[in-house]
């Protein structure tokens, strides 16, 4: 009875063991054995899976004897790209990006001083006619400070003015208008502009007669014979003396005539 059981115990185990060499080389037998174990699957030696073999893990054995059969699996690992900014100075850096696209932005400050441009105040109610200008306009200064974003190359994309310091305040311009002259006004202006300078001249010359001839009563003066005039009508020559500029530049003369003649005798 032992030796029934241990006959049939070995007969099964040879069974099964035919079994498992026959799946095993059942599984990619026309198509160049079996190659490696994928996702469950064994792919045989022409890169096709086989229909109806399975494996688990990594590998996979079929034995029988002392023939193995072992595979290990093989994993392609595809990265993906991701496009963006890749440098950690820029204020748009992506943690994520594997691959530069050139889209970096920096934050850039620069100062500068440029000019504040003065208006001009019009005075009085005319908008035209003659022009006079009260107080001249002076331009002022100010410093700006401006935050920009530039890309990669330098080109410019925003601009922002963060702060603005007066150095010198602008000096407004002031100018009023008049009414056009008519042109008597104007020839009476023209006459008077140029007789004030002679005016001022001839009031010199007569302070210098009179005071020449208090000095010299005995000097040939107009100014002094007017003087040594008793009756009335010595007023009115002096009125004309003092009216009319020709006695005045006669005296002025006869002074440098009596200065030269005194110089002579010392």
């Amino acid at each position: 009875m032992k030796k029934v059981v241990i006959i049939l115990l070995i007969s099964i185990t040879m069974f099964i063991g035919m079994q498992e060499v026959s799946a095993g080389r059942g599984c990619c037998s026309h198509h160049g054995g079996q190659a490696y174990c994928s996702n469950g699957r064994w792919v045989c030696g022409d890169g096709t899976y086989s229909s109806t073999c399975t494996c688990s893990g990594g590998s996979s054995s079929s034995s029988s004897g002392s023939r193995s059969y072992n595979t290990t699996t093989r994993r392609t690992t595809t990265i993906r790209q991701v496009y963006g900014c890749m440098d950690k100075t820029a204020i748009n850096y992506s943690y994520s990006a594997n691959v530069s696209d050139g889209s970096c932005q920096y934050e850039k400050t620069e100062t500068i001083k440029r000019s504040i441009y003065y208006s001009t105040e019009t005075k009085g109610s005319l908008t035209s006619g003659e022009k006079e200008v009260i107080r001249e306009g002076k331009n002022g200064e100010e410093e700006v400070t401006i935050k920009k974003i530039v890309n990669e190359n330098g080109t410019e994309v925003s601009s922002e003015t963060i702060n603005e310091t007066v150095i010198v305040e602008p000096v407004n311009e002031i100018i009023e208008y008049h009414a056009k002259a008519t042109n008597d006004e104007t020839s009476t202006k023209k006459e008077e502009k140029e007789s004030n300078p002679l005016l001022v001249i001839t009031i010199i010359l007569l302070i210098i007669n009179i005071y020449y001839g208090y000095k010299n009563k005995d000097a040939n003066l107009l100014i002094n014979k007017i003087k040594r005039v008793n009756s009335g009508i010595k007023y009115i020559l002096y009125f004309f003396y003092f009216i009319f500029i020709i006695p005045v530049f006669i005296d002025i003369v006869l002074v440098i005539i009596d200065l030269s003649k005194k110089n002579k005798q010392s």
